[in-house]
């Protein structure tokens, strides 16, 4: 109960209960203003009309019968009207007085109308307020203005419970789907990355529960991500250091001499282990954004051809041509050459190791635009459309049953990504099954200075 009176529910309440008290007290002001003033002048038009009245009855008296018998009417209007009515003629004299107090004027303040006969003035009549009760009083207009209000108030009461009951009920179905939310979140924060919300509707609360699912599923993809890069990173650094175990327990034991055969294959293993740790850091590196490159204008051409030049041999001799074509004045690229010739060097690499006996690795080079354009093809057994998403992913091999002797460890197109965005450019795959693949990266042009007159 006590986290209700914090919950966004109970703001909307509270919010709209102020600004219902708010609406009601000001209309019920006004209101109440309003009816006042409109009581008073209609009071007023009461009061003159009246006056007409009673200043036409005299003059039709008066022109009747002079000022004969004229006290019968006056007592009469006083006495209908609750008015002390006082008639003089022309001289001043009372002629007429609905209290009978002939020896006195009427009291300060009173109003004053002239008796007219013929377009002439022949008298005035005094009307002041009676201090004798009335016959039949009649009620004020004050008590209109006070159950007008009194209405007012019961109505807007009704109204204000019916705000708020309402409000409770819109609010609750508005915010149903936000505390699934706040349930699909506190889950989200246990552990529980299974959870999702239903996003209804597409307006801002749904839009929000969409980005929370798209938010879960990266979470949960970046969370089986880490588990199988550690599961990877075990395995890929297990088996050389079982190798590396198994040797030296064998010289241990007396099982193998260490002579240099046996210290170059242990050799190797550390090589490969060093190889292995050194990716997994330049990975890491790359992914924090943290890797200094020392970008300066390059020949990527020059790159290029050494790259070739050192993997030829290896690809000559397993029956593979390898191949360059690159235009001339090919213009220099900001590139950081060790990095870039990483990237080249894994490109090819993975061309190799998947090109058959026969077959044919191309690297060409194209200045599309301001990018450099490099595509390293190959005519190898390509691979599966289901596979290209996953091709730069780390740990991932096409074929999973290849070992390191025949596939890799699965780093080197992960690198070469991580490296090619480093330098602000992309890189991509194109591959038609049984046909080869082609890798593309592309690589801003160096800015050329400005030449001085």
């Amino acid at each position: 109960m006590h986290s209700w009176f914090f919950s966004l529910q109970f703001r909307l309440i509270l919010g709209f209960t102020l600004v219902l008290a708010l609406a009601l007290g000001s209309i019920s002001w006004y209101v109440g203003f309003a009816a006042q003033r409109e009581a008073e002048r209609f009071q007023q038009e009461v009061e003159e009309a009246r006056s007409a009245r009673l200043e036409a009855l005299v003059s039709r008296a008066y022109s009747a019968r002079r000022w004969t018998d004229l006290q019968p009417t006056v007592e009469q209007a006083g006495a209908l009207y609750g008015w002390r009515v006082v008639v003089t003629d022309q001289a001043g004299q009372v002629v007429g007085d609905s209290h009978m107090r002939f020896g006195r004027p009427p009291r300060p303040g009173s109003r004053f109308f002239p008796v007219l006969s013929g377009g002439s003035q022949v008298g005035s009549v005094a009307i002041a307020p009676s201090d004798a009760p009335e016959i039949a009083p009649e009620p004020p207009f004050s008590r209109l203005v006070t159950a007008v209000q009194r209405s007012l108030l019961w109505t807007g009461l009704a109204a204000g419970a019916g705000g708020i009951l309402l409000i409770s009920l819109i609010s609750r179905r508005i915010l149903a789907p936000v505390r699934l939310l706040s349930s699909a979140a506190h889950g989200l924060g246990q552990g529980d990355l299974t959870r999702r919300v239903t996003a209804p509707g597409r307006n801002e609360v749904g839009q929000l529960a969409g980005t929370f699912n798209i938010m879960a599923d990266s979470l949960q993809q970046a969370e089986q991500q880490r588990r199988n890069l550690v599961a990877d990173v075990a395995h890929e650094l297990r088996t050389p250091l079982s190798n590396i175990q198994g040797y030296l327990e064998a010289v241990k034991d007396g099982l193998l001499q260490p002579d240099s055969a046996t210290i170059e294959t242990v050799y190797q293993q550390v090589l490969h282990l060093s190889h292995l740790v050194e990716d997994l850091r330049l990975l890491a590196l790359t992914e924090a954004g943290t890797l200094h490159l020392n970008s300066e204008p390059d020949s990527l051409e020059d790159a290029l051809r050494r790259s070739v030049d050192a993997v030829r041999p290896r690809a000559e001799a397993r029956g593979i041509a390898v191949s360059l074509n690159v235009p001339p004045e090919f213009p220099m690229v900001e590139i950081d050459r060790t990095r870039i010739t990483q990237v080249i060097g894994n490109l090819l690499e993975n061309a190799i190791q998947h090109t058959p006996e026969s077959g044919e690795v191309t690297v060409l080079a194209q200045v599309i635009g301001l990018v450099a354009k490099v595509t390293v093809a190959d005519t190898g057994e390509g691979i599966p459309p289901e596979d290209l998403p996953y091709v730069f992913e780390r740990f991932y091999r096409v074929d999973a049953s290849r070992s390191r002797a025949t596939g890799g460890v699965g780093l080197g197109l992960t690198i070469a990504r991580k490296l090619v965005e480093a330098h602000r450019g992309a890189i991509r795959v194109e591959s038609t099954p049984g046909k080869g693949s082609r890798f593309i990266f592309e690589l801003p042009l160096a800015r050329t200075p400005a030449t001085k007159n």
